[in-house]
């Protein structure tokens, strides 16, 4: 499209001021991401505009979580204890930990060094809770003699509860839980799992024997969880920045255009339990007025050092981003004559899914103008907008717009815009007599100025109505198939 017009009237025809730009953005640009078309079911948290640098950066919220019984094969072996004595016990014991880890930050993209990735992690994100379980088994032997007579006896002592015994430990903690980790730790009093009469028990083999047995246990217990890395992945692959691996880690990933990209992300790390089981048992026996115990007050078996690896699964974080996309990259105006002006159109289309915000800068504002420099573009809209040619002097002149833009892939662009001037004829010499009212020194239509280039209607004067009315349709959908 091309029209010639003075410059007053196409300022006065298109010019609007935007003075709530600005402080509308940030709050337009979270509606706009809210609003974004992408599937609900290809990913599983949306990148919202940050709030304090809405049109450079988005953050989409991540939680993990993992729970897992797992039998730290801690599988105790006391023998029979204590050697030698006429009342022995063999205790076998397996403590098992149910263990969850609960994460939760965020998922940071930063242009226009595009893409910068960050995570920081939300305040008390990290939730750990264990709770172990201990089964036990036991057996007695009793060798003793009373008035030259001889008793043995050895069998299961029954009647234990395999998991009747808990330490519950749970907290919350700052971040991702990145070295040294978090630890949970605790210690319970003696508890009493298991009291047996053993006259009942063995009564029938040592006839008039009475006495029983007890065993109490008690726990310390360490569990520390710790994040190793942040994997993650862009289209099936590693992002080029690598791993996040610290607290304040960053990482980046290639990013060659389009309207939106996703990153997969997920923790992995590490539970590590160390403790130590106690068991306290208590072993009597009387028979024919004799009384015997087991001397040993408390068996301490160590934890060996146990550590499982922990991987959650992975999230899929959707960013959308601005994408712009102009539809021609250089515009010549031809002759136009001194005094007046000719208007061209070019195309700005936002064929992203986030807020674009673009200002065009002018070299040569003497000469060429644009008619409003600095716009914000709707997702998956184009808007008109509109370039003047008005020369003052004759000649040719060429400069190059510059599009700046918050588009991660092509933060510059350019237009390059060429025109010549041609001077007015001279009202005494022998081209046509200037206006005798003073008027625009608009031509009418089809009057072209002698040298012209294009004559006819670019040379002609339209009138305001008709730009404004061709502007009012700067803002629409971006049809299917139009060109980029």
């Amino acid at each position: 499209m091309r029209s010639s017009l003075s410059g007053d009237t196409v300022l006065a025809a298109t010019l609007s001021a935007r003075p709530w730009r600005r402080r509308a953005l940030p709050c337009l640009a979270a509606a706009l991401a809210l609003l974004a078309p992408a599937a609900a079911s290809a990913y599983d948290a949306l990148a919202a505009p940050c709030a304090d640098d809405p049109l450079y950066c988005a953050r989409g919220p991540i939680a993990f979580q993992r729970k897992d019984g797992i039998p730290l094969e801690l599988d105790f072996d006391t023998g029979w204890v204590p050697p030698s004595s006429p009342l022995q016990v063999h205790l076998m014991a397996a403590v098992f930990a149910n263990t969850e880890v609960s994460l939760s930050g965020a998922l940071e993209a930063s242009w226009p060094d595009a893409l910068a990735l960050a995570a920081p992690g939300d305040p008390e994100g990290v939730e750990f809770s264990c709770n172990y379980g201990l089964g036990v088994t036991a057996e007695g032997r009793v060798s003793i003699s009373v008035l030259g007579q001889s008793f043995e006896w050895t069998g299961d002592i029954p009647y234990i509860p395999q998991f009747d015994f808990q330490v519950r430990s749970q907290g919350r903690f700052e971040a991702w839980g990145w070295a040294p980790g978090v630890t949970l730790a605790g210690s319970t009093d003696p508890q009493r799992l298991a009291s047996v009469s053993v006259g009942d028990l063995i009564g029938g083999s040592i006839p008039g024997i009475e006495g029983g047995f007890e065993l109490d246990v008690a726990l310390d217990v360490t569990a520390r969880y710790t994040t190793r890395r942040l994997a993650i992945e862009a289209a099936g692959a590693p992002v080029s920045g690598g791993d996040i691996t610290a607290e304040q880690g960053a990482s980046s990933t290639a990013y060659l255009g389009g309207p939106s990209v996703d990153l997969d992300v997920h923790p992995e790390g590490s539970v590590v339990y160390d403790g130590t089981l106690h068991l306290i048992p208590a072993f009597y026996v009387s028979l024919l007025g004799r009384e015997w115990s087991i001397p040993v007050a408390d068996i301490p078996l160590a934890f060996p050092l146990t550590e499982r690896d922990w991987v959650f699964e992975s999230e899929r974080v959707h960013v959308p981003l601005p994408d712009l996309a102009l539809d021609k990259q250089e515009i010549d105006f031809g002759a136009v004559e001194v005094g007046q002006a000719n208007v061209e159109i070019v195309k700005l289309t936002n064929a992203g899914e986030a807020l674009l915000d673009l200002t065009v800068e002018n070299p040569a504002p003497e000469a060429f103008e644009v008619v409003e420099p600095a716009l914000a573009i709707d997702p998956e809209t184009s808007i008109d907008a509109a370039i003047r040619f008005a020369p003052t002097a004759g000649g040719e002149l060429v400069a190059t717009l510059l599009v700046r833009s918050n588009d991660p892939s092509d933060p510059v662009q350019h237009i390059t815009v060429r025109g010549i001037g041609i001077d007015a004829p001279d009202p005494g010499g022998d081209g046509e007599p200037a206006d005798q009212d003073g008027g625009c020194a608009c031509r009418a239509a089809g009057g072209a100025p002698p040298g012209s280039v294009g004559g006819g209607a670019w040379a002609a004067g339209l009138s305001a109505a008709a730009l404004g009315a061709a502007l009012g349709r700067r803002r629409r959908r971006a049809a299917p198939g139009d060109p980029r």
